[in-house]
């Protein structure tokens, strides 16, 4: 072996183990803690008929809407009603909820009490517990753009609405067993980056620290879970990752990551072929 490509050929061995050391190490501590901290996240059952029965109240759920899918979705739960704005309207006249599953969704909801979804889902169908009945549904919000353009949106643009995510709104609607309902609202969480900027200009105007709005999503809430079964693919809300596996497995990832980038280069390196010599011009 040429002496060029021995230091190479080191860092592919060093790297291998600090990989192999490493990803050991690191799927060991992923295990420990998921093992000492069971999954919080509530489970979702989809509800998709319009007609059924809950805790013993007839539910019956209507649309009040024009030609072009504008008006409300209406919920009569006994002789209770709860009208629901359409967050995202649909011209189509589809059976059941299928108009309706662009921002709206309806979910029996419960814990998770260390069950597996298909044991949650056979202890709801066996009566063993007794989950909540969650309308959640998300509305858009177009209007004047406060950025730097200050641009004029047609309210009527859904295309405009759905990429302003800042502007989203999201409604709760909870039947409760007694034959009532609560509603309330919640709004798209301001990014830790947006908070952090009216951090800083807050400090430079020399004013009191700004606080995060009550009413936003709060992560790892059961609201949280809820809005993102309403949510498009690719734009639900940014997570901190502060308190998972990875956040809590020290040393291990970052020696893994390193391990793993340093022995694509080492390898490439020492594969990498000769310079092929060139004829001089009174050989060729």
């Amino acid at each position: 072996m040429k002496k060029s490509r021995l230091i190479p050929w080191i860092g592919v061995a060093i790297s291998l183990v600090a990989t192999i050391f490493g990803g050991w190490t690191l799927a060991q501590r992923i295990n420990d803690f998921n093992q000492k901290n069971p999954r919080i996240a509530p489970y979702f059952l989809p509800i998709g008929i319009t007609d059924f029965e809950f805790m013993g109240h007839k539910v019956h759920i209507s649309d009040a809407v024009d030609d072009t899918g504008h008006g409300d979705l209406l919920v009569q739960y006994d002789d209770a009603i709860a009208t629901i704005p359409i967050g995202v309207p649909n011209p189509y006249d589809l059976p059941g909820l299928a108009r309706h599953t662009d921002w709206l969704g309806v979910f029996l909801v419960g814990e998770p009490e260390g069950r597996t979804y298909e044991e949650f889902q056979q202890a709801v169908k066996a009566g063993e517990i007794t989950p909540r009945l969650i309308f959640v549904s998300r509305h858009l919000n177009p209007g004047i753009d406060d950025s730097a353009f200050g641009l004029q949106v047609d309210e009527n643009s859904r295309e405009r609405g759905e990429t302003m995510r800042k502007r989203w709104t999201f409604g709760f609607l909870e039947l409760l067993p007694d034959g009532s309902f609560r509603q309330w609202k919640r709004k798209y969480p301001e990014s830790q980056r947006a908070f952090e900027g009216r951090s800083q200009a807050a400090l430079l105007a020399g004013q009191p620290t700004p606080e995060h709005n009550p009413d936003d999503l709060k992560e790892d809430s059961w609201e949280w879970y809820a809005a993102l079964h309403v949510i498009p693919e690719g734009r639900a809300p940014t997570r901190s990752f502060s308190d998972g596996a990875i956040a809590q497995s020290g040393w291990a990832f970052p020696v893994t990551a390193i391990g793993i980038l340093g022995l694509v280069i080492c390898l490439a390196w020492a594969l990498v072929p000769n310079a092929i010599s060139r004829w001089d011009e009174d050989e060729s």
